[in-house]
C-alpha cells in the first residue's frame, strides 16, 4: 500500500511539472548595519545618511586629545548666520576646521585666504566675526565639524607624483590623513567632531 502512495504521488508531481532540484549554498558576505547618527536640535531630530554616518564613526574612532583644546560652538545656525566656534589651546599650533555637509561633500573652511589657523598657547579663535568670514551655507540640514589642531602644520593634501590633490573629498584618504595627525606625525595633537544643523 506504502509503494503504491509514493508512485502515485511521485506521478502527480511530474505531472504537475515539479522538479526537484539539488540545493546548493552560497555564502554571502555580511553587510555590517550601520547605525545612522542622528541628532536633536530644537526638537527636531535629524539623521545621517549612512555614507555620512560611516565617515562620522571613523572620525570619532580617531578622537585624539594628546593637545589640549578647548573647543566650544552653537550647533543650530541659519543660513548666512556666522559659524560660532570658539577653540583655544593649550600650546601653539595649527587650527584647522572642516565642514561635512549632509550630502558628505567636505569643506576646509579654515585655513583660508583670511587666516591660516596658527594660534598661541591660550590665544582665542572665535569664527563669529567678520574678520574670518565663516558663514553657514546651504545645503541646509545635518552637518559635522571636524576640529584638528596640531604643533605642526598638518596639511591636508596628499601627493600624488609631482602634483598634490586635497584629500578631504576622498573619504580613505582624508582618514588617512587624521590618522597621521593622531599618530603625531605632526606632534601633539586634538582630533574631535561634532554635529550642526544649518537651516
Amino acid at each position: 500500500m506504502l509503494k503504491k502512495i509514493i508512485l502515485t504521488t511521485t506521478a502527480l508531481l511530474l505531472m504537475s511539472g515539479c522538479v526537484t532540484k539539488e540545493i546548493h549554498y552560497q555564502t554571502v558576505p555580511q553587510q555590517t548595519a550601520i547605525e545612522l547618527e542622528s541628532h536633536t536640535f530644537a526638537g527636531e531630530t535629524l539623521s545621517a545618511t549612512p555614507q555620512v554616518s560611516l565617515l562620522v564613526n571613523k572620525i570619532k574612532a580617531l578622537k585624539s586629545n594628546s593637545a589640549y583644546l578647548e573647543v566650544n560652538a552653537h550647533q543650530n545656525i541659519q543660513v548666512n548666520n556666522f559659524l560660532n566656534i570658539i577653540a583655544t589651546p593649550n600650546q601653539a599650533g595649527y587650527l584647522k576646521l572642516i565642514v561635512i555637509d549632509p550630502n558628505g561633500e567636505r569643506k576646509l573652511v579654515l585655513p583660508n585666504s583670511i587666516g591660516n589657523g596658527y594660534l598661541n598657547a591660550h590665544q582665542r579663535f572665535q569664527s563669529n566675526n567678520s574678520q574670518f568670514a565663516l558663514k553657514a551655507t546651504k545645503p541646509t540640514g545635518l552637518h559635522y565639524v571636524v576640529v584638528v589642531f596640531s604643533e605642526q602644520n598638518a596639511r591636508m593634501v596628499m601627493q600624488q607624483g609631482m602634483n598634490g590633490y586635497d584629500a578631504i573629498h576622498n573619504d580613505q584618504d582624508f582618514i588617512n590623513i587624521l590618522q597621521s595627525i593622531k599618530n603625531q606625525r605632526y606632534g601633539k595633537s586634538h582630533i574631535s567632531i561634532f554635529p550642526m544643523r544649518i537651516y
